[in-house]
């Protein structure tokens, strides 16, 4: 029985796990050349420079947006909640609290 409900959870959870994006990224950082007076390799370095300001920046955004719509996901759902409750809750009459015994 136990193996049945373990089994139960792991498809349930499952696609929750796959809904987001991985926090890890292709963003690498270049590695500064040992030799500071060779044009060739300091060029290529400040180019790798402005690839990984660039990918971080992409990542970042990309999270930024993320959080700011699940924010609005959450204020949505908030004032679906309010709204029910304003409208089809009396709650002193329906929900008493200290409920009665």
């Amino acid at each position: 029985m136990n193996k049945i409900l373990a089994i139960l959870l792991m498809i349930c959870v499952s696609p929750l796990v796959l809904a987001h994006e991985p926090m890890n990224h292709a963003c690498i950082a270049p590695e500064r050349p040992q030799d500071d007076q060779n044009d060739a390799q300091w060029n290529r370095f400040v180019a790798d420079i402005n690839t990984f300001r660039d990918c971080v920046n992409h990542k970042m955004e990309w999270h930024q947006s993320a959080a700011q719509t699940h924010s609005e996901n959450a204020q949505q759902v908030v004032s679906l909640w309010n709204e029910f409750v304003r409208t089809s809750l009396n709650a002193p009459e329906d929900f008493p609290w200290p409920p009665e015994d």
